[in-house]
């Protein structure tokens, strides 16, 4: 036998050993697009294949580059949007998806929310905070924070309307005019470029305000949602008002983007930092969804 046989008996091999399991994935992959609403844990995908975990889990990966759990999400994520798109109401399309609550939409969210610090309850007393103010698009914003993230961003119309209003927000904390919030100035502003990075928080707020930021979090740079939308999403579809509270006691406009939240009519709603800021910031995103 001939080493060149070998050769071409092993690649042959090869490309049916490839062809089976990428027939394989697309099998699973088509049952799982018209399976949404059952269940499509690993365990039931084993049962259903007949093939072990370990292996569907290997296969997935070489040739999807992604775990079969991490897929079904995907694809799920994918119907619901366009559920969403074509005018279906949230719970059906929620539930219809294979989803059992509302709050897979803002888990991950809520945990960046809870870092936070007594002393701001007590008007920051004992709290060493630093701030930097700078002018931009809309008007001027100031951005404060502590050893633990970003704890403030305010907008108005000029720079010593904002430093009054830091200074009645925490009364009693060390305030100081500092360079060394340049950066996270400059993250926050990059906002307008439809960037942010992952910046730490340290805000206070009751458990109903946080899960409500977090919901936020999640609507994307582009899309609006009404106070109603939201609500349905924490699973209280009659606390549109308090979702609204939420919105106006956000004290980190643009990083939680509350802006994007407006009525059930489609008017755009109060907005803290001032209506026609809502209506500039919406507008730019409208201008450039993709960035």
């Amino acid at each position: 036998m001939s080493f060149m046989f070998v050769v071409l008996v092993y690649r042959g091999f090869m490309r049916r050993e490839i062809s089976d399991k990428a027939d394989l994935v697309e099998r699973i992959c088509t049952y799982v697009r018209s399976n949404l609403g059952s269940d499509l844990t690993l365990s039931y995908l084993e049962k259903r294949f007949h093939i072990s975990r370990y292996h569907l889990q290997r296969v997935f990966m070489e040739v999807t580059g992604m775990t079969p759990g991490r897929w079904v999400e995907q694809c799920r994520i994918n119907a619901l949007r366009n559920h969403l798109k074509n005018g279906e109401p949230m719970p059906g399309a929620v539930y219809g998806n294979g989803y059992g609550s509302h709050n897979w939409l803002y888990e991950d969210h809520l945990s960046k929310l809870e870092m936070t610090h007594a002393s701001y309850r007590k008007g920051g007393e004992g709290a060493e905070i630093r701030y930097m103010t700078s002018e931009c698009s809309f008007g001027f914003i100031l951005v404060a924070e502590t050893d633990h993230g970003v704890c403030s961003v305010s907008i108005a119309d000029g720079e010593k309307e904002l430093e009054n209003s830091i200074r009645m927000e925490f009364p009693k904390a060390s305030l100081t005019r500092s360079e060394s919030v340049r950066k996270t100035l400059d993250s926050v502003l990059s906002y307008l470029g439809g960037r942010m990075s992952d910046l730490p928080l340290d805000i206070d707020g009751t458990e109903f305000q946080k899960r409500v930021w977090a919901a936020i979090l999640t609507i994307p740079y582009g899309e609006t949602r009404s106070y109603s939308e939201v609500a349905v999403t924490l699973g209280e579809p009659r606390a549109h008002r308090a979702v609204a509270n939420a919105c106006a006691a956000n004290p980190v406009p643009l990083i939680i983007p509350c802006h994007r939240v407006i009525r059930n009519s489609g008017d755009l709603g109060g907005y803290g930092p001032g209506v026609d800021r809502k209506k500039y910031l919406l507008e730019l995103e409208k201008a450039d969804p993709q960035v």
